[in-house]
């Protein structure tokens, strides 16, 4: 059996139904009802399909039949129970505030759950990212090709997620917020006043429905076109209007006496034809003055910048200056906002993720790609910060940075106060290195094995990160050498082999390091994981 009931205190709600058994599907259908699933009172075990906004609401009974003359069709037993008796307003009233207290501390409990996503996640692509905000490019043909790719892939899909659900957090906070404030203001005398005025309208024109009326319809000489008629309402329309009328009844008698008190309390003014005059003062819209020059039934017209006056509202009005008093102008009386029984509850916040940074190291270098054969294996932040330690650089001292890739080192260096200049062979990481580095004077577009001192001159730092392979560091530290000013230093990341290997070059390589009075530094391994699993170590030679 499939009962359709409506309550004022629960709406408009079908019992009697399970998940799968093609209710819904159903009703659902605008010309059957249009009902809607509430997934918060399935949770709770309750009935949840029903009318949207149909508690403490005459029974709509157009969507009512239409749901059970379909669901008959179908082949279903239902039965309709319409209880349109209105609740108190007062509880009413307490009731709303009770659900909104619930949806408020729902929507604060969604708000931390997306929070949480999005810090793990903005934590996810932080730790991917670390390579990519390093400025490592991915290595065309190298092994480290497919998993740089797989991890930028990964690093992107999770700062997507993180800021999907930073912003989910910061929409469900700020529907957190606004829970109530719609219920507190229609607390206030002014729309209490508003609210009060369109309930007796409503009463009017529910009294006319009942007894019948006619309408005329005139044309612009005023002369009768046709003649409207209505008969007095009948069957469920009728139980609808007389529902609505006792409804409405209740809910005046309880606005009236609210309003009664905030004007004997002082806290309102009910500004009308009794005591508002031609020639007065209005203010209204909190912020405009304006003289009366008509008063009207439920507005004034008033003095304005044009040819025709302005209209305001007796519920929009804010204070009146009169000049009628015996004494003179009379004290301007304000409308007072209502006094707040309780403090409002503090608002609720979210902290809103910082996504730039993690932006910046996606997108800066999204489209970067070098061979394989280029080794632009860049420095880490680790290695970067003990190659800066031991240069021992000082402010306006001159550095170079052979080589720089994206510029680690020489971002570095800038930020001490260097003086840097930069030299790197392939356009695309000039073009990141740029803009990476803007403090960076000089962009050498060139191979550095082929630059000498009459291009660069000497610096009193030279910190450098060459290639690794076949020898080509020892060859790189070598030819930097010349480059540094006597008492200066030259700090270098070298391939580990350096101090191991047997062959001429590296031995004559040591001896010449220790002749100066140099030494060697070993790096921990997978320092340049996962770009590349080479050892190495740091060489420090002064000169």
């Amino acid at each position: 059996m499939i009962t359709i009931r409506h309550t004022h205190e629960d709406g408009t709600l079908i019992y009697g139904t399970s998940k799968g058994d093609g209710v819904y599907e159903i009703v659902k259908k605008w010309e059957n009802g249009n009902f809607k699933y509430f997934p918060s009172m399935a949770r709770q075990g309750r009935a949840c399909i029903g009318l949207r906004n149909s508690r403490d609401r005459v029974a709509d009974r157009w969507a009512i039949n239409a749901a059970a003359k379909a669901l008959r069709a179908a082949g279903y037993e239902v039965e309709v129970e319409i209880d349109d008796s209105h609740r108190d307003r007062a509880q009413v009233l307490e009731d709303q505030a009770d659900r909104l207290e619930d949806r408020r501390d729902a929507l604060e409990r969604k708000a931390g759950r997306h929070a949480g996503e999005a810090a793990a996640a903005h934590n996810r692509a932080h730790q991917i990212s670390e390579r990519f905000a390093a400025g490592q490019p991915i290595l065309v043909g190298h092994h480290s090709e497919r998993g740089a790719r797989a991890d930028r892939k990964r690093m992107d899909a999770a700062m997507r997620k993180s800021i999907d659900e930073d912003n989910a957090a910061q929409s469900a906070a700020e529907r957190a917020n606004a829970v109530g404030r719609q219920m507190r203001r229609s607390a206030t005398p002014a729309v209490t006043r508003r609210r009060i005025e369109r309930a007796e309208a409503e009463l009017r024109q529910i009294q006319k429905n009942l007894e019948g009326y006619e309408r005329r319809h005139l044309d612009y000489g005023g002369n009768p076109l046709y003649v409207e008629k209505h008969d007095p309402a009948e069957g469920d329309y009728r139980e609808m209007q007389l529902a609505r009328k006792a409804q409405l009844e209740d809910q005046l008698e309880y606005d009236r006496a609210q309003l009664a008190a905030a004007i004997e309390a002082g806290e309102y003014v009910m500004w009308d034809k009794g005591n508002v005059h031609v020639g007065d003062v209005v203010h209204y819209w909190g912020i405009r003055a304006r003289t009366v020059v008509k008063v009207n039934k439920v507005t004034v017209s008033v003095e304005s910048d044009y040819s025709w006056p302005d209209k305001v509202k007796f519920t929009d009005i804010r204070a009146v200056e009169c000049p009628h008093g015996e004494n003179g102008p009379e004290t301007v009386a304000t409308n007072r906002p209502v006094r707040k029984k309780a403090p409002a509850k503090p608002k609720f916040e979210v902290p809103a993720l910082d996504v730039e940074k993690l932006q910046a190291a996606g997108q800066t270098l999204s489209n970067m790609t070098v061979g394989a054969g280029r080794e632009a294996f860049v420095s880490p932040s680790a290695v970067v910060e003990r190659l800066v330690s031991l240069a021992d650089i000082e402010r306006a001292m001159t550095v170079l940075e052979p080589s720089a890739g994206t510029g680690n080192i020489a971002a570095a260096a800038v930020e001490l106060g260097a003086i840097v200049d930069c030299v790197e062979i392939d356009n695309g990481l000039v073009e990141v290195l740029a803009s990476r580095v803007p403090g960076a004077n000089l962009l050498y577009r060139h191979d550095f094995l082929e630059t000498d001192t009459s291009q660069l001159g000497t610096y009193d730092r030279v910190v450098m990160n060459p290639p690794f392979s076949e020898g080509r560091d020892i060859a790189h530290v070598i030819h930097a050498l010349q480059f540094v000013k006597p008492g200066g230093r030259l700090v270098s990341v070298m391939g580990q082999g350096v101090t191991t290997s047997r062959t001429k070059a590296a031995t004559s390589f040591r001896d010449m390091v220790d002749e100066r009075g140099g030494w060697f530094e070993d790096l921990p391994a997978g320092s340049f994981a996962p770009a590349t699993t080479f050892s190495t170590v740091i060489v420090v030679i002064p000169c």
